[in-house]
């Protein structure tokens, strides 16, 4: 599939700022395309070989095309120029701007909800905002990272739903919405696109097998402590151990709820792939995807699975694409029924 890049380009004309469209397509050396599902903005890198100044001011917003479909909206941040006048750029989508502190005190508001008010205060455009069905009793946030904010509600909405929500820029418009609806049929494993893989078993990031929950009480003076823990796990693996403080307002059989939400999720050996194939360009970070690879046990049939991370590459009329896929033994497959 062609690609194309599209750049409107700020130029400063007296008393005005003026926007050129350009096509940058036939120039562009390389180009790569990189999304996660949590804590990072969309970003885009491409090389161009230029003549004279560097000609992409830094602000100009640029567009990535796949043929007809739209595959990235953002906004160029860095330029760099090597001596062999190779320049390259680094674009980020709207998420970006979401990495500036602030402070918010939401109530009975739900994650949508938090996400339209941080956007209209910071001017970002809006896309489809589904649904999540749980409103936070009390969230406060005081000088934070917005992006920070919104994940770290869209964890726990996730935790307290049981449903998988995406948040993103969809080529242009902040957007939120459930996996299920972000499945791509497209099967990627053994005889059908991969060319390699890396697979590993760890306990180092991301395992706990006792959750600390810990809520001030302002009328004791003192923190009231929530554990739950599998005494099995941690005599197999030593004692790992999750710690975190709880909204006061929450009472105690929602707090030991999360303890055992928390524990349910953790408690496990985190398995994680990392796949090389040949690219499909509507798979990004949050999209399920069929994975069957026969040499790993829990893939050998294949199983709908979560992308955590993707990366598209596009140089020499090529497209390839390498795909980060975890929890997919205990935890099984994603269902989009």
């Amino acid at each position: 599939m062609s690609i194309s890049i599209l750049v409107q380009n700020t130029v400063e004309q007296p008393g005005r700022t003026a926007f050129i469209l350009s096509d940058y397509t036939d120039i562009v050396t390389d180009a790569e395309l990189t999304s996660q599902r949590f804590d990072a903005p969309g970003k885009l890198t491409f090389s161009c070989i230029e003549k004279g100044r560097i000609n992409i001011e830094i602000g100009s917003s640029v567009t990535l095309m796949a043929g007809t479909l739209p595959l990235f909206k953002g906004y160029i941040f860095t330029a760099e120029r090597n001596r062999f006048g190779e320049t390259t750029y680094t674009a980020y989508d709207q998420l970006r701007y979401l990495k500036t502190n602030a402070s918010y005190t939401f109530e009975a508001m739900t994650l949508g909800q938090m996400i339209v008010q941080i956007a209209a205060d910071f001017g970002l455009e809006i896309g489809k905002v589904e649904e999540t069905g749980y409103a936070f009793p009390c969230l406060m946030k005081e000088d934070e990272s917005c992006l920070d904010i919104i994940f770290e509600a869209l964890s726990e909405t996730i935790i307290q739903t049981g449903r998988i929500f995406n948040f993103y820029d969809n080529a242009g418009k902040l957007t939120l919405t459930e996996a299920k609806n972000m499945y791509v049929p497209t099967l990627v494993g053994d005889g059908s696109l991969i060319t390699d893989y890396t697979y590993k078993r760890d306990i180092d990031s991301g395992t706990y097998n006792r959750i600390k929950l810990v809520r001030p009480n302002s009328q004791t003076g003192r923190a009231d402590v929530y554990i739950h823990e599998d005494t099995e796990t941690i005599e197999k693996w030593g004692l790992l151990q999750y710690y975190s403080k709880v909204d006061e307002n929450l009472n105690e059989a929602q707090i030991d709820q999360m303890c055992t939400q928390y524990l349910q999720y953790y408690n496990r050996i985190l398995q994680t792939m990392t796949i090389e194939s040949l690219g499909v360009a509507g798979i990004r970070a949050g999209t399920i995807v069929p994975i069957r690879v026969g040499a790993v046990e829990d893939l050998s049939v294949s199983r709908l699975l979560l992308a955590e991370k993707v990366t598209h590459k596009f140089e020499s009329g090529g497209h390839t694409m390498s795909i980060e896929v975890k929890d997919f033994g205990q935890l099984g497959g994603v269902e989009i029924g």
